[in-house]
């Protein structure tokens, strides 16, 4: 009979199991030792500087790009505070200007209260215009002097202000040149010169467009006598204004009228377009007004045939003129205004509502 045999504390599957861990321990070891004796590349190394310098630049930049950033906007407040207190300023001064302006308005309104007292209700001259009281009256221009002359534009664009509506009623029938709403005020400012002439002085009066004409029922006329400037108002009532404007035979006309005026008084709108006759004006080729080929004459034209108009036959006397709008025509005020005050006299572009 067999005996069972004893077993052992340990078996063979215990010791397999210890021989593999030490196994891995061992090629744990190895790998480890392996790894730390391995030296890295130099290429790797240089590649990961670069980079890194690459980004340290660039944070740089960006530190750059914020400090600059923060110094803009530090100096946009600045000038957004500058301007806000200029912008402060300026309200002070308008607020400053605004009372100033009604405290004059408050002036003015006084003063036109008292010249309104003080004025007469109706005023006492021979011709009667429309309206009463000192409204009547221009500030600027005073009728003065003893032997008057005046002088009133009849020519085509006396009608309207606007070279369309000139056109339209130069080709209309009379009554509606004679209805032009410029022409209307002409007469108007006529005989407002006329109503407020001194009663001791003498007038005469000439229209003129292409030609030229005395006004009136004698060439002189006493401003005491009522019945004579009622003959010249009735003569301005019948005048058309059509043609062109010859301002050298009409300053002719008036000296040879009235050789010893001491004032002249010109109701106009602009230069000169034609002499029917005159002794040196040199013609050429693009201005002939004399032989009256031109369909069309232009500025420098004008300009030359109202400065040799002037000084071939103007009066040495005060002149005054009064001159009224026109389209197109953009030397006129400046050469009447030397013509004027090379005489001593007034040069006035009125407004629209006066008289």
């Amino acid at each position: 009979m067999f005996k069972r045999r004893t077993e052992e504390g340990f078996n063979l599957s215990f010791l397999d199991v210890m021989a593999c861990g030490l196994g891995a321990v061992l090629l744990i070891l190895i790998v480890v030792k392996f790894q730390a004796s391995t030296s890295v590349p130099s290429n790797e190394i240089e590649r990961l500087q670069q980079e890194l310098a690459a980004t340290l630049q660039q944070a740089q930049e960006l530190q750059q790009q914020v400090t600059s950033t923060e110094q803009a906007v530090t100096q946009a407040d600045a000038q957004n505070s500058e301007v806000a207190q200029k912008i402060a300023a300026l309200e002070l001064v308008q607020q400053a200007t605004k009372q100033a302006l009604q405290e004059e308005q408050a002036v003015v309104a006084e003063l036109e209260s008292a010249v309104a007292a003080a004025a007469p209700k109706q005023v006492d001259d021979p011709i009667k215009l429309q309206g009463t009281g000192e409204e009547n009256y221009l500030l600027g221009l005073k009728v003065e002097g003893q032997r008057i002359g005046i002088m009133i534009d009849t020519s085509a664009s006396m009608t309207d202000e606007q070279l369309i509506q000139i056109i339209r009623r130069k080709i209309g029938p009379t009554a509606q040149k004679q209805q032009g709403p410029k022409w209307q005020r002409t007469k108007r400012v006529a005989k407002w010169m006329l109503a407020r002439l001194p009663k001791s002085s003498q007038v005469s009066v000439v229209s003129f467009n292409s030609t030229s004409k005395v006004l009136g029922a004698r060439a002189v006329s006493s401003a005491k006598v009522e019945s004579s400037l009622q003959a010249i108002v009735k003569d301005i009532d019948a005048l058309v204004p059509e043609n062109g404007t010859d301002l050298y035979g009409a300053l002719q006309m008036m000296r040879n009228t009235f050789a010893d005026m001491d004032a002249l008084y010109i109701i106009t709108d602009g230069l000169p377009t034609m002499m029917t006759s005159a002794q040196g004006f040199r013609e050429t080729k693009t201005c002939k007004p004399i032989t009256g080929n031109m369909k069309t004459i232009d500025g420098d034209c004008r300009a030359r045939i109202h400065q040799f108009s002037i000084a071939q036959m103007a009066p040495k006397v005060p002149t005054h003129i009064v001159l009224l709008p026109l389209e197109g025509d953009p030397l006129s005020p400046a050469l009447y205004w030397n013509w004027a005050n090379n005489t001593g006299g007034t040069m006035i572009s009125p407004a629209r509502s006066w008289p």
